[in-house]
């Protein structure tokens, strides 16, 4: 009973359903329930890879994120799914398709492996996005990630309020937009009808306590406003309202020029010297992305509002809190916070421009400083407008919005109040800007008819269990990639140093296929467990699967510990650095695989004993100092001199007897070799090996590189033939690249066997 209690906490519901299951999620609440604090905590806390993205500029700022547009490289313009033949589009409107996005996408190799390796993607503001981009989101997360599952198997967090600033869309744009989509509004996009996302509201206010106001607030939202409530609302009406500049009062409007003359005028009111603070702008901080004025025009008499919480913790001011200046400077700013006693000195605040990137030690996504801009956290604050006061709070308010022009504006004005006895409203209300847009107001209805979310987040956690065990002890991306990379040790010109090593890379191979061999057992044991519907005892997979983590981990960390090892050998050699770097992304795999595998047993074992795991314990489980070591180690290049230092040492000395490699022993594929030859199929020798029929063409592969066997007799003349073409257009031996030219109707053992045909003739 304790835990269906705590379970019923929606911000706790919201972190689980992250945790520890992969469904898409929409968290919502109104103006005040701690959203901004929610997306704080589980940033910090979640064991998935995470970014925040936002739709304009200064959200992303604001949300420590990035624009949507410049991670995934999106053209601006509208986004149309699909074209259907014969379908007539209007003319004249811009617009970009599938095909137009790939041509956009000339992504390096660190935003690449970012959208790769993240798993989770949070949107911030959603309010604000469209649904023509977050389907042209899907297609760019489908495509660089070749999955495609819904976002390519990427978990989807949408956090905003739907009754705040809607979508923008031009008017040209929209008679294109609504042949494809039922609103411009993100629940309306192509990608989410499959699979749409759970709905959590946040319902405790934080930021009013007046249960009048609470209620006047609710049935604005909900488009129920009532005779009483408008009543209500004329109490506060005075059209001609002129507080004294001292009476601290902050005007919100609807326009930007609006907001800027009153603070203009008011600023002239005041007598006295005028101080200009410049803000400092270093390296990379684009200018519509500037979280304030960059020249900041004070007087001593001024009313501002601090646009930060204190950083220093200590609580003085917080984001939207109003003040009087009381003294200046050349280089200080003295200000009288609203309700206090005395003044206090302001700092200057740096706002981050971040950008991500994967630490080329751990393999995690972080955030990196690219430019900052430096500033009083201070702006004039006589006005404002709606748009800019989400998120803020406010004691008293003069609210003049008669032409509120997009659906909802009143309700996020009023929303900013503490309580109406601060309330002042100078215009009439304007019927368009009181009500809700109805397409938000009917797919609100979401939370009422969806299933209880307790019944879901059970269902959705044992899912996500089952998927981390079988990531865990499916080899097949680690062997496909070393398969590739075995390959790629070519009798180019440019490799012949590489290919002297091509020994030690077969020998890698072979180890990790005979692990491999018993992993495939593994997942038909865990299949079974699957299949079997006794997933609610945890006891014994927990023990099944802890025996498979003490086997197969020590095999990838010595697996991992060779890459490092051989790495030193390659490093006193010239003219290597790009096959040491290939060597640095093999070594990332293996890592990966063991990460996997420690994850799943961390998270098998929480869910028995109903506990969260966050970023830290793994960490702690992944042993990060050590790996921290090695890759320093690795990536620390030696200069010319210890190279050609190193180069003399290696020269054979002329009396120095040379002691011959031995040859290794008869290892697994000539026992394969042996029952091809007798005339069995790849199927039946994997039968007869237990072994499973990738495995088998593995193997054969290596005998038709080296012409013992013919690939026609492996698969038909025809998928040979085909595969053949595709690698020479392709021009590539990548298996997931030959994959999506070919089509499903090619497994990647058909495709291995084809390349290795492709190498032998380059014999």
């Amino acid at each position: 009973m304790e835990e269906n209690e705590h379970l019923q906490q929606p911000a706790e519901l919201a972190a689980r359903f992250i945790n520890h299951t992969s469904r898409h999620i929409f968290l919502t609440g109104k103006a005040g329930t701690g959203k901004t604090t929610f997306l704080r905590n589980i940033i910090a806390k979640t064991h998935k890879r995470a970014v925040i993205v936002a739709p304009t500029g200064i959200a992303a700022i604001n949300a420590s994120g990035v624009t949507i547009h410049s991670l995934f490289q999106l053209p601006f313009g509208a986004f149309v799914p699909r074209i259907v033949p014969g379908q007539i589009l209007p003319s004249g409107v811009p617009y970009n398709t599938p095909k137009s996005l790939v041509r956009h996408l000339s992504m390096n190799a660190i935003k690449r492996r970012i959208l790769l390796d993240m798993e989770l993607l949070v949107i911030d503001e959603v309010s604000m996005l469209r649904a023509d981009l977050l389907d042209a989101i899907d297609f760019v997360l489908r495509f660089v990630r070749k999955n495609n599952h819904h976002f390519g198997g990427v978990q989807m967090l949408f956090i905003g309020d739907l009754y705040q600033l809607p979508p923008v869309v031009k008017n040209q744009e929209q008679e294109l937009l609504s042949k494809f989509y039922q609103s411009p509004f993100f629940f309306d996009a192509l990608s989410l009808k499959p699979n749409p996302p759970i709905y959590i509201e946040l319902e405790k206010i934080y930021r009013q306590s007046d249960q009048v106001f609470v209620d006047l607030l609710n049935n604005l939202r909900n488009n129920i406003t009532t005779e009483q409530d408008i009543a209500l609302l004329k109490q506060h009406y005075q059209a001609n309202f002129k507080p004294d500049l001292n009476d601290n009062y902050i005007t919100l409007t609807t326009h930007n020029s609006k907001a800027d003359a009153m603070n203009r005028s008011s600023l002239n009111e005041l007598k006295g010297k005028s101080y200009f603070y410049q803000a400092t702008i270093d390296k990379e901080f684009a200018e519509s992305a500037y979280p304030i004025e960059k020249t900041l025009e004070l007087k001593v008499g001024a009313q501002v509002m601090f646009v930060k919480n204190d950083p220093k913790g200590e609580q003085r001011f917080f984001n939207g809190k109003l003040a009087v200046v009381s003294k200046l400077g050349d280089d200080f700013i003295e200000v009288l916070p609203e309700g206090n006693k005395y003044p206090i000195v302001i700092e200057q605040y740096a706002w981050k421009n971040i950008r991500y990137t994967t630490n080329k030690h751990t393999n995690e996504i972080e955030e990196e400083e690219i430019g900052t801009f430096t500033q009083y956290p201070l702006k004039l604050a006589w006005a404002i407008t709606v748009h800019k006061s989400q998120g803020l709070t406010f004691d008293r308010a003069i609210v003049d919005i008669g032409d509120a022009f997009a659906p909802g504006q009143i309700y996020v004005a009023l929303s900013r109040l503490r309580s109406l006895d601060g309330l002042i409203l100078t215009s009439n209300l304007n019927s368009r800007g009181l009500k809700a847009d109805q397409n938000v107001a009917y797919y609100s209805r979401t939370k009422d008819q969806q299933e209880s979310l307790h019944s879901q987040i059970t269902k959705e956690a044992e899912l996500f269990l089952k998927q981390l065990l079988v990531q865990a002890f499916d080899f097949t991306l680690l062997d496909n990639f070393v398969y590739e990379h075995v390959f790629s040790y070519s009798k180019d010109e440019k490799r012949s140093i590489k290919q002297t090593h091509l020994s030690w890379a077969v020998k890698l191979q072979q180890e990790l296929m005979a692990a491999k061999v018993h992993a495939d057992k593994f997942l038909k044991q865990i299949d079974k467990w699957i299949q079997s519907g006794q997933t609610s005892d945890l006891s014994h997979m927990i023990e099944r699967s802890t025996a498979a983590g003490n086997y197969f981990s020590p095999i990838l960390v010595a697996q991992s510990a060779a890459v490092f090892e051989h790495i030193e050998t390659v490093k006193q050699q010239k003219q290597t650095k790009e096959y040491l770097y290939e060597l640095i992304d093999l070594e990332a795999m293996f890592y990966e695989q063991f990460k996997k595998i420690v994850r799943a047993n961390a998270m098998l074992k929480a869910k028995a004993n109903n506990e969260d795991i966050g970023k830290d314990d793994l960490n702690e489980l992944y042993g990060l100092a050590k790996r921290e070591e090695q890759m320093r180690r690795a990536y620390s290049l030696p200069n010319k001199e210890e190279l050609e230092r190193a180069g003399d040492e290696q020269k054979p000395r002329s009396k120095k007897k040379v002691v011959k490699e031995k040859q290794p022993k008869v290892d697994t594929k000539e026992v394969t070799l042996a029952l091809f030859k007798e005339g069995k199929t790849p199927t039946e020798i994997a039968l007869e090996r237990k072994m499973t029929r990738g495995t088998i063409e593995g193997h054969l592969a290596h005998y038709i590189v080296k012409q013992e066997i013919s690939a026609d007799k492996v698969i038909s003349k025809q998928k040979l033939e085909v595969l053949l073409n595709a690698i020479r257009d392709l021009k590539s031996v990548k298996l997931n690249e030959i994959r999506d030219h070919v089509g499903k109707a090619y497994d990647f053992g058909e495709i291995k066997i084809a390349i290795a045909a492709f190498m032998a003739e380059g014999e």
